[in-house]
């Protein structure tokens, strides 16, 4: 569950604002004043009235406008009557339960969310109801509402803002000047800035979020924070917020650079992988090749060396020519051994 609010004036305009469609699938007048649903012109006029109070005062904006949006899924289980019920929680947190009041109900994309406006003026009093501290108000009656609806529970914004205000107290404890704060916090990635608003001293953290300084600092006074940096000079709230959305872009767009890199030095990597592969494949492929040719071979000389072989043992087989050649052959090796023969003989006698 969402719930913002702020104060605003202009009874009239806010009236059109809830009463046009636009991107609404359906606009729905739930109470005005608690007399129940009432018509378009009755929305206005209430309005008008309640902000027109304003004048009665210096102050310009006579009304309180929240919005009170449930998780998706969470709005199809509210009734009228929880709507209601919803509207004077807000209002008992914000001090308001006994002001008048509207509630208009808008359905956009199939997921609806409450419209609900309170007069400030205090009729009794003469003054204006104050809205201080609101966004804490808000904050503590979400979690009231979404136990009491049985809703999901919605995350804290900022989970870390425990041990944020557990570091910058213990380094206000520790360092005994501004500028030793302010390096200090500097270290922790924090940084120290000026605000126009109320609250005069700012910390951003290094997500770029910015938080009153003072409320960080566990039982520190903004006089001992003002005593504290009289001497230093500090950046706007605004610069600083620049500073650190210029430093996490450039961080950002490093990653982004680094991660390219790490990417082609992956697919070069498997290029190369790729190329090794193949030479390895290729050079399998032709060891095969070239022990089938030698297989080959082998078969040749066996079958041509067995032909031979045949053809010597069996002279039916040869022809006239290759018979002449053998007996020719056998003719002279005949002869050779006979001579070798007889010079053996003669070689024994001579001794």
């Amino acid at each position: 569950m969402v719930i913002r609010g702020r104060i605003r004036g202009n009874g009239r305009q806010l009236a059109n604002y809830l009463l046009t469609m636009a991107e609404n699938s359906e606009i729905q007048i739930l109470d005005i004043n608690g007399r129940g649903a009432l018509q378009e012109e009755a929305l206005r006029h209430a309005l008008t009235s309640m902000s027109l109070t304003s004048e009665l005062t210096k102050s310009q904006k006579g009304l309180y406008h929240a919005q009170i949006n449930p998780a998706y899924g969470d709005d199809k289980n509210m009734t009228p009557a929880d709507w209601e019920k919803a509207a004077d929680m807000l209002g008992e947190a914000l001090g308001l339960a006994d002001q008048r009041r509207v509630i208009v109900l808008h359905t956009k994309k199939d997921r609806t969310h409450a419209h609900v406006v309170w007069e400030r003026y205090d009729h009794q009093k003469g003054i204006m109801r104050s809205d201080s501290f609101s966004r804490y108000k808000q904050n503590a009656v979400r979690l009231q509402m979404e136990k009491q609806f049985e809703h999901k529970q919605t995350p804290e914004k900022n989970p870390h803002r425990a041990d944020m205000k557990k570091e910058l107290s213990a380094l206000w404890q520790q360092s005994t000047t501004g500028a030793g704060f302010i390096k200090a916090a500097k270290e922790l990635g924090y940084i120290i800035a000026t605000s126009p608003n109320r609250r005069p001293f700012m910390v951003i953290d290094p997500h770029g979020r910015s938080f009153d300084l003072v409320r960080q600092l566990d039982k520190v006074q903004t006089k001992e924070v003002r005593e504290r940096f009289k001497s230093e000079k500090l950046p706007t709230e605004k610069t600083a917020l620049q500073s650190v959305a210029t430093h996490r872009q450039m961080h950002k767009t490093q990653e982004g650079f680094l991660d390219k890199i790490a990417v082609q030095q992956e697919n070069e990597s498997l290029k190369q992988n790729d190329q090794r592969h193949n030479k390895a494949k290729e050079f399998a492929e032709t060891k095969q090749d070239l022990q089938t040719d030698k297989q080959a071979l082998y078969h040749e000389q066996a079958v041509a060396f067995n032909e031979s072989k045949q053809k010597i043992t069996n002279p039916n087989s040869l022809s006239k020519t290759e018979k002449a050649a053998l007996e020719k052959a056998a003719l002279e090796k005949l002869k050779k051994m006979r001579e070798n023969k007889i010079q053996t003989k003669g070689n024994q006698l001579d001794r």
